[in-house]
C-alpha cells in the first residue's frame, strides 16, 4: 500500500509540476517568447528599379546583405509586389521585414498582417520611406500607429528619403552611394541585433 501511494504522490508532484512549467511558458508569450527564438529570415521589399539610375531588386538584396553577413536566409519583393511579402509573412511570421523606397508605401499593410499572423512589429524596419505627403507617408505614420517602434523608421537627410516623417525616427548615417546605402546600414543593425 506504501508504494501505490508514493507513485500516486510521485504523479501529483509531476502533474502539478507540468502544470507550473506550461502556464509559465504560456505566460512568457507561448514557446517562441519562451525561447526567444530569433528570426532566420529576412523578407525585403524593395525600391523603385525601372530608371537607369535604379538599382534592380537583385542589386538591391546584395547591398542588404553586405551588411546582413552570413547566417540569415533573404528573399526580395520588387516594390510593386506588396503581396508576395504578404503571403510570406502569412506561411512564417516569425522573420525581420524590411520595406525600402516606394516599398514604403506599403508600410502599413505590412503591419497589419505582420501583427495578425502572430509577428513581432519590433522585426520592421522601414527604410528612407518616399515622404512628400501623400501614400507613403500616410502609410508609414499608420504602421507606427499600429506598434512599429518609430526608431525602426530610417532616414535620410533629405525629405524624399523619410525626413520628417515620424518623431523619434533613427537618421541612416551619411554613406555611399546614397541612398541605396541604407540597404547595407539596415543590414549591420539587423546584423548587431543577431548577435546580442
Amino acid at each position: 500500500m506504501k508504494a501505490k501511494n508514493k507513485n500516486i504522490l510521485t504523479f501529483a508532484i509531476l502533474g502539478v509540476v507540468l502544470i507550473g512549467f506550461t502556464s509559465f511558458i504560456l505566460i512568457k508569450g507561448g514557446v517562441k517568447g519562451f525561447f526567444n527564438l530569433k528570426p532566420k529570415k529576412v523578407l525585403l521589399l524593395g525600391g523603385l528599379d525601372t530608371r537607369s539610375t535604379d538599382k534592380k531588386i537583385s542589386e538591391q538584396e546584395e547591398l542588404l546583405k553586405l551588411g546582413l553577413g552570413k547566417g540569415l536566409e533573404t528573399i526580395s519583393y520588387r516594390y510593386n509586389n506588396p503581396q508576395g511579402i504578404l503571403d510570406s509573412i502569412k506561411a512564417e511570421s516569425n522573420v525581420y521585414v524590411i520595406l525600402f523606397s516606394a516599398g514604403c508605401s506599403h508600410a502599413e499593410q505590412v503591419a497589419k498582417e505582420l501583427k495578425a499572423q502572430g509577428g513581432n512589429l519590433a522585426n520592421l524596419y522601414i527604410v528612407e520611406p518616399y515622404h512628400v505627403g501623400g501614400k507613403a507617408t500616410k502609410s508609414v505614420r499608420n504602421a507606427v500607429g499600429l506598434g512599429v517602434p518609430s526608431k525602426n523608421v530610417l532616414v535620410g537627410n533629405y525629405k524624399q528619403a523619410g525626413l520628417g516623417i515620424v518623431d523619434n525616427a533613427t537618421p541612416t548615417p551619411n554613406c555611399s552611394p546614397s541612398h541605396w546605402c541604407a540597404l547595407e546600414m539596415v543590414g549591420k543593425k539587423l546584423n548587431l541585433d543577431e548577435k546580442k
